[in-house]
């Protein structure tokens, strides 16, 4: 008789187990195919000048309370390289101070290739920092790209609260005759 109670609770113990791995294996297939989903979507986008979901510069985002606004934007030469320097705003609409991640601003071109801002830059007057509340920083960031024909500028909320992306008009050619 107890050793039929330990068979049970050993073939109990044993069900139990393979219910819990089963669970878990459904789960990982489940992840898996999402993520694979995902790369194929991915794979498939595309940047196009006529996009109906660019802003236009002179427009306003706002992306987990900032609300962010491009004014104007420029290409210009510096040492044998070819920059896009962005004149941005930042409005904090939260009550407590919050840092501008400069980080999560990239510049875009036509074939997809991604540019990070370029601080030593000269016509570089955005510094990252603490922006009180309700508080506004204004200046420009530049962005070391290849030749196009089309620009965008897009900020990304790595927390998961938003994306805004602004087609860059850009204005003549700026050149740069200082030497560093």
């Amino acid at each position: 008789m107890e050793r039929e109670r330990k068979m049970d609770k050993k073939y109990y113990l044993l069900l139990g187990l393979t219910l819990i791995l089963g669970v878990f294996s459904g789960m990982f297939l489940q992840s898996q195919r999402t993520s694979v989903e995902s790369e194929t979507e991915q794979f498939y986008q595309t940047v196009a000048a006529n996009s109906d979901q660019l802003m236009e510069m002179g427009e306003t985002a706002r992306i987990n309370k900032f609300d962010i606004t491009v004014h104007d934007a420029y290409k210009t030469q510096a040492q044998e390289s070819q920059y896009v320097v962005v004149d941005l705003s930042f409005f904090n609409a939260l009550d407590e101070a919050r840092e501008i991640p400069l980080f999560n601003l990239h510049v875009t071109d036509e074939e997809g290739y991604t540019s990070e801002n370029d601080s030593s830059h000269e016509d570089q007057r955005l510094v990252g920092g603490q922006v009180r509340p309700e508080g506004l920083r204004r200046g420009t960031l530049a962005f070391e790209v290849n030749p196009s024909e089309h620009y965008e500028l897009s900020y990304t909320d790595h927390s998961g609260r938003g994306l805004g992306s602004w087609k860059l008009d850009l204005n003549e050619t700026k050149k740069q005759n200082k030497q560093r």
